[in-house]
């Protein structure tokens, strides 16, 4: 029972810490990520609000008028954000859902993982039955699924970025748009291709 144990509990270690790894590069990048889209979310949510200097020149124009002229004041405008205003900061923050979700699933999976991982003061062969208890019920629970989804919530986060970005940058300029679209392609092209390419070589 000892030697199937030592066996078990290397496996273990090397996959605890494989995914311990990777988790921890895909936290870092989501705190860096949502770090660079909460900084365009703070000045991209102010396009679904009026604008100040637009409220104090209308207040300005009804002193003015009624100084001037003795009539009654003027309504103020009515403020409807743009198209664009909305699916910018609709795509914006939706990814950095994506990236804060991905996150604390990814806090939660290393938890699980250094559970897993703890200490059993029994019997070689107490210990291997409970190790096997949790390696079925990490099974059971799709722990594994769930740390493959990582990539795939960050993946999302940042596409949903990249075309907010896009967005925002045709309704200031065109051809910076068109030029940042030409990079982000170029670079979505070249992951697509790095990640398929080893399906093809056999």
């Amino acid at each position: 029972w000892k030697n199937v144990y030592e066996k078990a509990d290397q496996f273990d270690k090397e996959f605890c810490g494989g995914w311990n790894s990777e988790i921890d590069s895909l936290l870092t990048f989501a705190g860096l990520f949502s770090a660079v889209v909460t900084a365009f979310t703070v000045e991209s949510y102010k396009l679904l609000q009026p604008d100040p200097q637009d409220m104090t020149n209308h207040i300005l124009l009804n002193l003015t008028v009624q100084i001037g002229r003795n009539i009654t004041a003027l309504p103020p405008k009515s403020f409807t954000p743009s198209a664009s205003s909305l699916r910018i900061n609709a795509l914006w923050f939706l990814s950095l859902t994506f990236s804060l979700t991905s996150g604390l699933i990814g806090i939660l999976c290393k938890q699980w993982l250094q559970h897993y991982q703890q200490d059993i003061s029994k019997s070689p062969k107490e210990a291997l039955a409970l190790r096997q208890f949790r390696y079925d019920a990490f099974l059971r629970c799709r722990v594994m699924d769930i740390l493959s989804a990582l990539p795939i919530l960050l993946g999302l986060g940042l596409i949903l970025f990249f075309i907010g970005l896009i967005d925002f940058l045709q309704s200031l300029n065109a051809k910076v748009s068109i030029l940042v679209t030409i990079l982000i392609g170029v670079g979505f092209a070249f992951l697509v291709v790095t990640t398929s390419a080893p399906a093809f070589q056999y």
